[in-house]
């Protein structure tokens, strides 16, 4: 059986899963956040767990420190999922068996560029 796909196949389902994947990245981001968090807390000593405390403390009484921690927060994330994304995509591309040649080259140049993170509003 052989499937015919055309470019324009190809183009719509581009940019039906760049739409899906930036939602899905701003789900993800929270949740690799809490997981992060949840794993560091569970490595505190009493004197970390201090220190962790009074900046949790200083950002809710400043809001300006509470909006910087965050988007410093946001950009490490994006920075540590870079690498990994790509070597998950390598590793899955890999199993289906595709090479350079099956893919959209003009792709590959958006996706060497360091995503931006996703938006965080800390007043939701």
């Amino acid at each position: 059986m052989s499937l015919e796909i055309t470019a324009e196949d190809a183009k719509k389902a581009q940019k039906d899963a760049e739409w899906a994947y930036g939602n899905a990245m701003e789900k993800f981001y929270y949740s690799m956040l809490e997981v992060v968090f949840l794993r560091i807390k569970s490595h505190l000593s009493a004197k970390g767990l201090k220190k962790v405390l009074e900046v949790d403390k200083k950002r809710e009484q400043n809001e300006n420190l509470g909006v910087e921690f965050s988007q410093k927060t946001w950009k490490v994330l994006a920075d540590s999922w870079v690498g990994a994304e790509g070597i998950a995509m390598t590793k899955i591309a890999d199993l289906y068996g595709l090479e350079i040649a099956d893919l959209d080259i003009s792709k590959v140049d958006k996706l060497n560029q360091k995503p931006s993170p996703p938006k965080c509003d800390p007043l939701n």
